[in-house]
Parts: C-alpha cells; sequence; structure tokens
C-alpha cells in the first residue's frame, strides 16, 4: 500500500496532468476558433479568388490587345484601295516588258510625300522584291509571303490580314496590294505597301484612353464584388463542414452526445447524418461499456464478499481439524467435515452460476428441444425440493391441470429454471408460508408455468432490477441471504432462448408469482437464439 506522502505526489501528478490535458483541449477550441491556413475552407477560397483574378486578367489583355486589332482593320479598310489607285499611275513599257525606273521613283517621292509612314515594293511572282520605296540597308528580308497577298486581293481571309514587313520582319504589319499586269494581261509582279506604324501609336493611346480605364474599373469592381459575394458563398457552403468539425473536436473531449444540426440537403447533410448515427452508436457503446463497469465492480465486490464467508469457513474448520485433531471427538470432526463440505457445495454452486451465465450470455448455450412432460418435471423438481422446504418450515403444494398437453422445450434447461424459482421462492419465503407450483394450458397452444410464495413480496424500486445480474435487494442484503443474484438473471436467460419471457407479478406482504409460457409438442419449431 502506498504511504500518505506517495499519495500526494501521485494527486499532484494527476492534477498537472488534468491542467495539461485542458490547456491541450483549450488549445484546439482556440485553433477551431480561427481560419488556419491550411483549411479547407481557405483553399477553397484561394482557389476561387485565383481563378477570379486570373479569368479577370485574361479579359482585361484581351480587351486591350483586341484595340489594336481593330485599330488595324480600321486602317486596312480605309486603304483597300490604295494599291489599286497607285497602280493605276503605272504603266508597263510594251517594248521592254518594264516600268520606267524613273516613273517608279517619282512614284516612290510621291508617295513619301503624301504618307512617310508607308513603304512600296513590286514583288514578283515567287514573292521576291524586285525594287522598294525603302532604303537597302533598311530592308532585312527579300522574299514576302504571296500567299497573304493572294488572301488580301481574293479576300479569303477576314481582315485584319497580316503580312510581312521587310524592314522588321519580326513585327508583321496591315498592308494594301494589287496586281499589275503586262500588256498580255499576265501577271507582272505585285505592288505591295506597308501602311506603316500609326495604328500602333493609336493603340498605345487607347489604351490609356478615358474609356479603357472606366471600363478597367468597372472590371475593378466587378472583380471585387464577385471576390466577396463568392467567399460568402464558400463561407455559406462549408458551415455545415465546420459544424461537424466542430462537433469531432467536441466528442474528442469526452462530449459523446454532441449532434450536428444540418442546414442542407447536399452531400453535407449525408456526412452529418452519417455523423448523428456515428455519435449515438459510440455513445450506446460508451454508455454499455460504463454499465459493464459497473457490473464488473459489483461482480467482484459480491464475489469477494459471498465467496469470502465459506472460504473462510472452509479455512477455519480445516485448521481446526489439524490443530487439535486428538482433542476432538468423533461427533465433532463429523460436524465439522459437514460443514465444510456445506461450504464447498455452496462455492461450486456459485461458481457454476456464473460459469452458466457467461455461457448464456455470449449465446454459447443452444437449447435442444425435445417432447416431454412439464407436470413429471415440475413434480419431480417439487420432490428434489420437499427437504430444503421442510427445512425451512415452508409447505410445498402442485396444482396442475387436467390433460396438460406434451412441451416442446429442452428438458435440461427448464429444470435449471423451475429448480431456480422454486428454490428462490422457499429461501425467500417466512416460516409456515407457502409455495405453490402451477401448470396450465390457456387459450392456444402453449403451456403456462407459475411459482408462487406467500412471501414478503417486492418493492415496486426492486421489481424493475430483479432479472439483473448480481442484483439483491435491500432486505435480502440486511438479512445476509447467500448467493449472488444470478438465478432469476439465469432463468430470464434460458426462457428467452425458449423464444418467450419470464413475468412477474408481486405485492408486497402477500407474496409474488413468476410465470412463462411453453410451446406444446404439436408445435415443432425449434426455437432460434435470441
Amino acid at each position: 500500500m502506498m504511504n500518505s506522502s506517495s499519495k500526494q505526489n501521485s494527486k499532484k501528478e494527476n492534477h498537472r496532468s488534468d491542467h495539461r490535458s485542458d490547456d491541450r483541449h483549450g488549445g484546439n477550441r482556440r485553433s477551431g476558433d480561427r481560419i488556419r491556413w491550411g483549411s479547407l475552407r481557405f483553399r477553397l477560397s484561394l482557389v476561387f479568388a485565383i481563378l477570379l483574378m486570373s479569368v479577370s486578367a485574361v479579359y482585361f489583355y484581351l480587351m486591350s490587345t483586341s484595340s489594336a486589332d481593330y485599330l488595324a482593320e480600321m486602317m486596312q479598310k480605309r486603304n483597300i484601295d490604295l494599291a489599286a489607285s497607285i497602280a493605276k499611275e503605272l504603266k508597263i513599257d510594251s517594248a521592254t516588258n518594264e516600268i520606267p525606273g524613273e516613273e517608279l521613283e517619282n512614284l516612290f517621292h510621291a508617295a513619301m510625300i503624301i504618307n512617310p509612314n508607308i513603304k512600296l515594293y513590286m514583288v514578283g511572282h515567287d514573292g521576291e522584291i524586285l525594287t522598294a520605296s525603302a532604303n537597302p540597308g533598311e530592308i532585312k528580308m527579300q522574299e514576302i509571303d504571296v500567299d497573304q497577298i493572294e488572301a488580301f486581293i481574293h479576300q479569303t481571309d477576314s481582315m485584319p490580314i497580316y503580312g510581312d514587313d521587310p524592314r522588321f520582319p519580326a513585327e508583321p504589319r496591315v498592308f494594301s496590294a494589287t496586281q499589275l499586269l503586262s500588256q498580255d494581261g499576265s501577271l507582272h509582279c505585285y505592288l505591295y505597301i506597308t501602311l506603316g506604324s500609326e495604328h500602333e501609336t493609336d493603340a498605345a493611346s487607347i489604351r490609356h484612353s478615358y474609356i479603357l480605364m472606366v471600363l478597367g474599373r468597372a472590371l475593378l469592381v466587378a472583380l471585387v464584388v464577385t471576390l466577396i459575394i463568392g467567399l460568402l458563398l464558400v463561407l455559406w457552403l462549408t458551415r455545415d463542414l465546420k459544424k461537424v468539425a466542430e462537433a469531432v473536436r467536441q466528442m474528442e473531449q469526452g462530449d459523446y452526445s454532441v449532434r450536428v444540426q444540418a442546414s442542407s440537403s447536399d452531400e453535407l447533410n449525408d456526412l452529418a447524418v452519417a455523423f448523428n448515427t456515428m455519435a449515438s452508436e459510440i455513445q450506446t457503446a460508451m454508455n454499455q461499456l460504463k454499465q459493464n463497469d459497473e457490473l464488473r465492480r459489483e461482480l467482484i465486490a459480491n464475489v469477494s464478499h459471498d465467496l469470502r464467508t465459506p472460504l473462510a469457513s472452509v479455512e477455519g474448520y480445516v485448521e481446526t481439524i489439524l490443530l487439535k485433531k486428538h482433542l476432538l471427538s468423533d461427533a465433532e470432526q463429523q460436524g465439522y467435515l459437514e460443514t465444510i463440505l456445506k461450504n464447498t457445495r455452496r462455492l461450486t454452486r456459485l461458481v457454476a452460476d456464473l460459469f452458466a451465465l457467461s455461457k448464456l450470455e455470449a449465446q454459447q448455450t443452444q437449447p435442444q428441444p425435445e417432447t416431454f412432460s412439464l407436470v413429471e418435471l415440475a413434480h419431480d423438481i417439487l420432490l428434489q425440493l420437499t427437504p430444503k422446504a421442510q427445512e425451512n418450515k415452508v409447505t410445498l403444494k402442485s396444482d396442475f391441470a387436467k390433460d396438460i398437453p406434451l412441451a416442446y422445450a429442452d428438458v435440461s434447461l427448464i429444470a435449471r429454471v423451475l429448480q431456480n424459482l422454486m428454490e428462490n421462492a422457499i429461501q425467500y419465503t417466512p416460516e409456515q408460508g407457502k409455495v405453490t407450483v402451477i401448470v396450465d394450458k390457456p387459450e392456444g397452444k402453449e403451456v403456462k408455468v407459475c411459482i408462487s410464495d406467500t412471501g414478503q413480496g417486492i418493492a415496486e424500486e426492486d421489481l424493475r432490477h430483479i432479472f439483473d445480474r448480481f442484483y439483491r435487494s435491500s432486505n435480502v442484503r440486511a438479512k445476509s441471504q447467500s448467493g449472488l443474484g444470478l438465478g432469476l438473471a439465469i432463468a430470464k436467460k434460458i426462457v428467452e432462448l425458449h423464444g418467450s419471457e419470464l413475468q412477474v407479478e408481486s405485492e408486497v406482504g402477500k407474496g409474488t408469482t413468476f410465470w412463462f409460457l411453453l410451446p406444446v409438442s404439436e408445435e415443432v419449431t425449434v426455437p432460434k437464439l435470441v
């Protein structure tokens, strides 16, 4: 056993452990109250915000770049006939089938004066640049894609149609083009005019224009409003999930009565219903464990109490015989041995009852029904218990109806029930009392068995517990009656194995009656385990 110092140290350590447990649970509660960075709600909000900002950025980029395409399309449409009008001023010499160089120089000079941003190119059949208004040092490519020129001339593509710019190969530009025909009507070359970069200046200016700024602000406001609404929707959609998480935390702290009230009808509601079902099962299991623990403690106490007395008696008488065997007479030794035998039989009965009840509760005992006479069985047990009744000065009587049909049940198990009920009635019936065994046949294909006594009766507060394991009323404990209170529990289990129920009626001061029903032999139905 621990001394007082060790007990105090143990209490202090338990106290510190309780504080640590409370701090840990409190920390969990505090962490659950705030939004954590790694929570599902935060991740959903972050993904929504990123997607919304990405879509807005793409939209703003497309809106900005589309202005340049719009200006390029407008410029190309305004100058769609520019090359054709200039080509009218060019005449191909019929003798040389060439355009005079002086005429080209004058044309290039006039075009540069009118619009210095355009450049003129004479392009051959295969796209080779024949001559150009630009300085030779500025030209960085010698061939132009003829397919784009043909697409422009025959309008096979939608505008804007971009073509090569010999001065800036990496920057396609809008253009105007036409065919120059020889005197015989064959293609002589193409007149290819790049329209310059003024539309780029216009595009740059429109990017900073008032309209684009208004559109940008409107987009920003829509982005903020949509983001706020989206975050609120995320909070609303995950509210039930937060309830489930909070309920799990409370259950972790030992509150098994917590339930989740879901406010939606989606998968989160299914999760809440499943959690509530699980919580109910866990609570039932925990209550059962507590009840089993209480029964275990009661069993230990009852077994310790009921086994200690006969064991102490056996030990005392054996020691007396061993130490004083030469001083004891034969009659005294015989009395001591009979007492020892009586106590060992009592111990054997207690152990047998415990073993029988454990097998019944574990459903390891299965009845083997057969046809037998219930009247004969009750009469045999009545004869066996007559000596005990006479010893207690209690009268045993039988009341068997006529023409009782044969019963169909397990003979040995029903005999155990009758014996337990009769012994219980004899034990708790006072002197000059009476115990009656009744076998009757009510309406239907069943036989009724009653064991009635004129004992002290059972109080109402004890009546609902008499079939509980190890239960004994306060009157029994006060009179120090022997037994673990297993007889009625065993009898109830056996009767239930036969598909029936052990009933009890009692009135304080007048007596108690136990009764149950058994099927007759015509109902050849094998009882199932319950």
